[in-house]
């Protein structure tokens, strides 16, 4: 093999999985189409972050960037022309306060551009480039790996070996193709929408701008995070719009009813019509699709970037236990169990919040958790027992919570289970499972106690309560994708528990 993982696509599905991959210490190639990294001017795209996309960014060392590069959310304002109609309460401007278990309860608004940029500048540090100019051309997959021919920007063509391949290469990438996996997809709607960065004169940048009732179509303008521009979404009555810059001008001006606005620079438009569609397969033979690659819909509830890093989440562990530390093939198996339920419930959620967004969608409540921490893998057959007696049972998010450690210093549940092991958690007394040497180090051990306990070396406390309320009072074991793949009693510390873990190894 010339590299173990080839990752075709560098946005935010590739990224997010190169970058875990790499701190697992399995070597990856990851290769862009595109010459050059995107800037501004190519868009910003999918700007939604979710509450548990948040917390993926966390266990990878990346809030810090996040917050400084990015904002809030604005509260909509409704307008009639040239006059406000008042402002309207919008889900994702909504602001909640964190919890003990939720540190990231409301999303955060992040440009794409600077997103990838963060990611790929964690992906450096960890010893990875991405290859821009470079792009798949053919793929032959066998019992033992997989063939790629990569053709390069400056005419060179290369075939590399590797032990699996990734498509994260968005709807129209080659990989699904090439890899013989059926894709069923139907539009949601028959007219087009168009998305664009502009940047405009005299329009206030607190709020996001909403001009549903304008003619010709809906108009909104929100103003983006820690830049000069406004994202627009504009739906069209008709099959074909001028959507050249000077056709852009005019309709802001004719819908909006604004003759002071000065759109000064369009950065970027696309013109879309809204699908939904995914595969028929997640895997075949050596072959993973994620992301776009999978799955697509429309941008209603801002959940397209979200679910594409879920779903690298969910396999990077999987593909690190197979290549570094002896778990079976199978293990994979478990990327489309676990994930292609998840994908075909956001269809109809998304399928029902685009119509609501474009009015055609009745009464009809949408069915799902658009921050993403409500979904579970309790029906997957990595999830073992039931529960440890508390809120939370196996296959859920493992919640956060306040904590100390043995000297008395704040920390919190997320910091202990920062990192790409597994976490066994012992709530009250109990002892390290015997496990052979070779799981050791990817598996820590904790104690978790409440502060009327007598003090144990190592031990955690459980200051006000919330680990025990959330966990129970038994063992739990959380997988390095941040959720629990065993929960029970503690008297399966040296039973269950090994026997659980001795399938990751």
């Amino acid at each position: 093999m010339d590299v173990p993982v080839l990752i075709v696509g560098a946005g935010p599905a590739g990224l997010v999985l190169a970058c875990d991959l790499a701190r697992r210490g399995v070597r990856t190639r990851i290769i862009e189409r595109d010459t050059t990294a995107p800037d501004h001017r190519s868009g910003s795209r999918g700007k939604g972050v979710q509450p548990r996309t948040l917390e993926i960014y966390d266990d990878l060392g990346l809030m810090d960037a996040v917050r400084a590069a990015g904002g809030p959310y604005f509260p909509g304002m409704g307008w009639d022309g040239p006059v406000q109609t008042g402002e309207i309460k919008l889900p994702r401007s909504d602001p909640r306060d964190p919890t003990p278990d939720v540190p990231y309860p409301s999303p955060w608004m992040l440009p794409q551009p600077r997103a990838l940029e963060i990611l790929r500048q964690r992906l450096q540090e960890l010893g990875t480039e991405v290859e821009f100019g470079t792009q798949l051309t053919t793929l032959v997959q066998d019992d033992d790996g997989v063939t790629a021919t990569l053709a390069h920007a400056d005419g060179r063509s290369e075939t590399v070996r590797s032990a699996y391949l990734i498509g994260a290469d968005g709807a129209r990438g080659p990989v699904r193709n090439a890899a013989g996996i059926p894709f069923a997809s139907e539009p949601m709607d028959s007219l087009p929408m168009l998305t664009a960065d502009v940047v405009i004169d005299c329009l206030g940048r607190n709020h996001w701008h909403m001009w549903d009732k304008a003619p010709g179509g809906p108009l909104w303008l929100l103003p983006l995070a820690r830049s000069e521009a406004f994202q627009l979404y504009a739906k069209y009555d008709h099959p074909n719009p001028d959507v050249s810059p000077e056709g852009i001008r005019r309709m802001i001006l004719e819908r909006s009813g604004q003759a002071d606005f000065v759109v000064r620079e369009i950065y970027w438009a696309s013109l879309f019509t809204s699908r939904l569609g995914m595969a028929e397969d997640f895997r075949k033979g050596r072959v993973f699709l994620v992301g776009d690659a999978a799955h697509v819909h429309s941008p209603a509830g801002g959940q397209g970037m979200n679910t594409s890093v879920q779903d690298s989440y969910n396999l990077g562990w999987k593909l690190g236990q197979v290549l570094l530390h002896g778990a079976p093939d199978s293990l994979l198996d478990t990327y489309e169990e676990e994930r292609l339920p998840v994908a075909a419930g956001l269809l109809q959620f998304v399928g029902q919040i685009h119509k609501n967004w474009m009015g055609t969608g009745g009464a009809g409540q949408p069915k799902g958790d658009s921050q993403q921490l409500a979904l579970n893998y309790r029906a997957s057959s990595l999830s073992s027992g039931e529960s440890a007696g508390g809120i939370v049972q196996a296959g859920d998010r493992a919640p956060d919570a306040p904590l100390k450690d043995a000297a008395g210093k704040p920390l919190r549940m997320f910091d202990v289970l920062r990192g790409p092991q597994f976490t066994v958690l012992a709530f009250g007394d109990g002892q390290p499972p015997d496990l052979p040497s070779t799981m050791k180090e990817r598996v820590h051990f904790h104690r978790v106690i409440r502060p009327e306990e007598p003090a144990s070396s190592g031990a955690l406390v459980d200051v006000d309560g919330h680990a025990h309320q959330h966990y129970g009072n038994g063992v739990v074991v959380v997988r390095p994708d941040g959720y629990i793949g065993y929960a029970g009693g503690l008297s399966s510390l040296n039973s269950a528990v090994p026997d659980y873990l001795a399938r990751f190894f």
